[in-house]
């Protein structure tokens, strides 16, 4: 015999607000129904498919905190209805192991056959399911985009030591007072880590730490800096802000060839090529994009005898600006430099109320005070791009969405551009760059087909039509730029009476969408499949751990540093 291994799919909306104990009247029979739902899962039994109709039309009856620009039938509600047509409840029936089959509200209000007879307002129905066919129940979360970050040379995350919490254990007195966050610098007491700044706020001369504007690097857990005045008076005692967590040095990274901390010599020119690979890339260009940015670091000092090193922040600075001029890189990138001594640097152009939130400066602002032995800059690299959308309006089912994000690979070559003929700086990835699940575009095109298998065609190239068979009703069911929880239930129906031997189990796979996890929804179809004995264990796809960097400011309008 033959297996047909593919399935069926059909989808459902389950986004509507929540009902707890809302009155309704069955518009057919005049009957009363005190109804409650998970979200947009029905809970209350006995009540008939075409009371899903009625509570998703019913939004304007109850407080409603869905975006405005929706309709009031886009809220879309699911249940179980037994043989009847009645909603059933899923954790009494192991008793009996009924059949019973989900359905879902429809997306159309208007139908010329009339209300709740069919067509484009029918509710949508699955075929019967018998637990004991039932394969599989799993749940899919919601999950955001990770962009690449990447570090070169010395950063926070290379060296470790970036301060990530810590708390004041000397409050100190005497600081001006001040109710909005000031910028401050820290002196180390206790430790050999440099370049934490902090924002605080002051009240009776006492400071409070609100937030970390620069990590810094080289601080370890129990290591204390004591906070700088700010306002220019000078405090009674200075407060002490002992660290507590930290990026932990050695244990971030594996570095197979170069040194993250790497000596830059005068009277040399150094060359970092850059490759950015993915999807987003291709498509911008029909190749990968690359550049190779030099760096040259200046003659020596008159009458040395022999090359004397110079403030690699300078070298990163000469990178940077050299990547983000050049067209076909800029895109792709932004990047943010962390200078010899452990202080942030963003790239010109950003703006000063994303400066003034992070705390910190562009590097054309930079002023070098020289090389200090031993210290050495790094730079962080943030993959990021964004493609064209159209809106709602002339969304068409062809329309291209971005999920792949950039991949970033950056490198020391020589002067022929080989990164293997010597020995390079380092570059170590802090963030793997992550696709989003959930997204609501692919809820969408999901939403369109399962649709239009129930005839309901979706009028891609003609707006006139789409208004007509109400597309456009379909379109703003659907969040485009949110994140939905999926939940999927795969059944058989066998065919036990099949003289062929081909295709004798049609398999069909149940979608239904959300907002929210739907808590009852688990649980009722848990307790149904245990009770009627079968195995089938619920599974969940959950969310690669989320991977917390540096904030990155909005990217720049335009190149950075000059033209040469």
């Amino acid at each position: 015999m033959a297996y047909f291994n593919h399935a069926f799919k059909k989808t459902f909306l389950a986004t509507g607000v929540e009902y707890d104990a809302q009155a309704f009247t069955d518009p057919i029979t005049g009957a009363a129904y005190t109804i409650t739902t998970d979200n947009g899962y029905l809970q209350t039994t006995n009540v008939p498919t075409y009371m899903l109709n009625v509570m998703s039309q019913a939004q304007e009856q109850v407080p409603y905190s869905g975006p405005a620009s929706l309709s009031t039938w886009t809220s879309g509600y699911v249940g179980f209805f037994g043989t009847s047509g009645a909603s059933a409840n899923l954790s009494i029936i192991p008793d009996n192991c009924c059949n019973v089959y989900l359905a879902g509200s429809a997306i159309y209000s208007n139908d010329k056959i009339g209300p709740f007879h069919g067509g484009y307002t029918e509710t949508n129905k699955s075929k019967m399911i018998n637990p004991k066919y039932v394969q599989k129940f799993y749940r899919v979360d919601p999950c955001a985009p990770q962009n690449e970050v990447v570090h070169v040379g010395s950063t926070f995350w290379t060296a470790g030591g970036g301060v990530s919490a810590g708390s004041i254990t000397t409050p100190g007195v005497g600081y001006g007072n001040s109710a909005t966050a000031q910028l401050v610098t820290t002196v180390t007491t206790l430790g050999t880590g440099t370049g934490l700044t902090l924002f605080i706020t002051v009240a009776a001369g006492v400071p409070t730490v609100t937030g970390i504007a620069s990590l810094g690097k080289g601080y370890e857990v129990g290591d204390t800096v004591t906070i700088a005045d700010w306002d220019g008076t000078a405090p009674g005692t200075l407060a002490v802000y002992t660290i507590s967590g930290v990026n932990a040095a050695g244990t971030n990274y594996v570095v197979t060839a170069g040194e993250c901390c790497k000596e830059f010599l005068c009277g040399e020119t150094y060359y970092l090529r850059v490759d950015i690979k993915g999807s987003p890339a291709l498509r911008f260009l029909n190749h990968n994009a690359y550049y190779t940015a030099e760096a040259y670091t200046g003659c020596c000092p008159a009458g040395s005898i022999s090359p004397s090193a110079v403030d690699s922040t300078e070298v990163m600075i000469l990178w940077a600006n050299a990547l983000l001029r050049y067209e076909l890189t800029r895109p792709f990138i932004q990047i943010v430099i962390q200078d010899e001594a452990g202080v942030l640097w963003y790239a010109p152009g950003t703006s000063a109320a994303d400066l003034a939130a992070l705390g910190g400066d562009t590097w054309d602002n930079y002023v070098s005070t020289g090389h200090v032995d031993g210290a050495c800059a790094g730079m962080i690299f943030n993959g990021a791009y964004v493609d064209t959308k159209f809106g709602d309006c002339t969304f068409q089912v062809t329309d291209f969405f971005e999920k792949q994000p950039v991949k970033i690979f950056p490198s020391e070559v020589d002067l022929n551009g080989d990164p293997c003929a010597f020995t390079g700086i380092c570059a170590v990835i802090e963030c793997e760059g992550t696709q989003a699940q959930g997204l609501g575009e692919q809820v969408l095109r999901d939403v369109i087909l399962s649709e239009s298998y129930r005839q309901n065609f979706f009028a891609s190239n003609d707006l006139r039509i789409r208004e007509i068979t109400q597309g456009n009703q379909l379109v703003s069911a659907i969040n485009r730029n949110a994140l939905y929880t999926k939940y999927y239930l795969l059944h058989n129906v066998p065919r036990f009476n099949n003289p062929t031997g081909v295709f004798d189990n049609d398999r069909y796979l149940l979608e239904v969408i959300s907002l929210d996890p739907l808590a009852a929804l688990e649980s009722d179809v848990n307790a149904w499949l245990e009770g009627c004995n079968n195995e089938c264990a619920f599974e969940e796809y959950t969310c690669i751990t989320e991977c917390t960097s540096i904030t990155f400011p909005a990217t720049p309008a335009g190149p950075v540093g000059p033209r040469g």
